[in-house]
């Protein structure tokens, strides 16, 4: 069960989402007065969220003087909704394998990858890095004897994606791969390895990887930090109000 999500934790992700979007460096941010009455909170609350936004070093608030919008603490990933994961690995980073095993598959894994009740299946959880800063967590899961030809990979899978090692490296055809993609909140399973507080926003990213008889092969789950992703969108042809990637 997640944990209820803090008014401060909600403000401070508002308000940072705000200023980044909206301010430039060294503009003042209004008082915590006109801050209460925006956001319909009170002093402590607002407080509360100034002092996370302070521990990022997105503002500095000067005594006698009023709070002030630094800049963003990183630059967030811009990449296509389609391609995120895929887009850290070509930023030089990597990611790291953090458990791994053979469980009994739970009812939900086995559904998605069409398999009975209680069947045996690999997971792997990994964390990908971003100049050495956690901004990906992974989750996935495979049919045992798909999976074990990677169990023993941590070192491959430094630099290339599960979906990749499997269709390069042992000749699994990928025909598809159907996703969707949702906003969440950081839980207490994972919060900690991607280096967040339960309950700060996140992306939730969901892939089920098909082969050429349309069989699961790959059920993965992935948290993105909302904070250093954002959505790349090319649009081809403004007029009609299209664009190379849908959601629904």
């Amino acid at each position: 069960m997640r944990t209820p999500v803090p008014k401060y934790f909600t403000i401070k992700a508002v308000l940072g989402a705000r200023l980044d979007r909206e301010c430039m460096p060294g503009e003042r941010l209004p008082s915590e007065a006109e801050l209460c009455e925006e956001f319909g909170v009170s002093r402590v609350t607002i407080q509360q969220a100034l002092t996370l936004l302070a521990k990022e070093g997105r503002i500095r608030r000067h005594q006698g003087l009023g709070t002030f919008y630094v800049g963003v603490g990183a630059v967030p990933t811009e990449t296509k909704p389609s391609e995120l994961l895929e887009s850290v690995m070509r930023r030089d980073g990597f990611t790291k394998v953090i458990r791994k095993g053979v469980i009994s598959a739970p009812a939900w894994v086995a559904v998605r990858l069409q398999l009975p009740a209680a069947t045996q299946v690999v997971t792997l959880d990994r964390v990908g890095f971003l100049e050495d800063e956690p901004v990906v967590f992974i989750r996935g899961w495979l049919p045992l004897g798909l999976g074990a030809r990677i169990l023993d990979e941590d070192a491959a899978l430094l630099h290339t994606t599960v979906a990749s090692l499997l269709r390069d490296r042992h000749g699994v055809p990928i025909d598809a791969v159907v996703q969707t993609i949702a906003a969440g909140l950081a839980d207490p399973s994972y919060a900690q390895e991607l280096g967040v507080e339960v309950g700060t926003p996140v992306l939730e990213g969901e892939r089920t990887y098909v082969d050429e008889q349309q069989r699961p092969i790959f059920f993965s789950i992935t948290f993105y930090r909302a904070d250093r992703h954002r959505f790349l969108i090319r649009l081809k042809d403004w007029r009609g109000g299209w664009d190379e990637s849908h959601s629904s």
